[in-house]
């Protein structure tokens, strides 16, 4: 079982942020109040093309040793091998998260330095921007959750839900 694992800050803004005019300049402030912050775990299994995902709130050592304990209760006696960006928080720099994904019996690969095209979570994260918060009012955080969540469940129903990964030709030959 190979699974790509990021986080990305979410923040709630009026109208997203990213309303332009015919002329190039924003019509909203850069500096515009935020209605709430929280950081959106993803990871996209590769065999099926589906995505788990959950909403904590920091960037914490802590909250990625969470998510991967829900990572293991979703693929309960799998081999489970993780592939993720080399973070502060991640194992390659956290003893922390290192010594609980020992625990939880998760393998981890370190993707390159300042490679984000070679995770297929970044096309995720870039969806969830361009199809739900580019186009959003949300009144607060919790409304946003929905959204991204509803925008998930829907992608892990269509059968087109596998993201083409270029070093991993054969991913998806059954």
């Amino acid at each position: 079982m190979l699974l790509f694992f990021d986080e990305q800050p979410i923040t709630v803004k009026t109208y997203g942020g990213r309303r332009f005019t015919s002329r190039p300049r924003l019509v909203l402030d850069r500096r515009q109040k935020t209605r709430g912050r929280f950081y959106l775990y993803v990871v996209y299994d590769v065999g099926s093309g589906r995505v788990h995902w959950a909403f904590l709130p920091s960037k914490s050592s802590r909250d990625v040793c969470r998510f991967m304990q829900r990572v293991r209760r979703w693929y309960r006696n799998a081999a489970v091998w993780i592939a993720l960006d080399q973070d502060s928080t991640h194992p390659r720099k956290s003893r922390a998260t290192r010594q609980v994904m020992r625990q939880l019996k998760l393998r981890w690969i370190s993707l390159p330095k300042a490679s984000p095209d070679d995770n297929p979570a970044e096309d995720l994260f870039s969806d969830v921007q361009l199809m739900v918060l580019d186009n959003s009012d949300d009144p607060d955080s919790r409304a946003t959750q929905r959204r991204i969540s509803t925008r998930f469940r829907n992608r892990n129903r269509r059968k087109d839900r596998r993201i083409r990964i270029p070093y991993l030709d054969d991913c998806h030959k059954p």
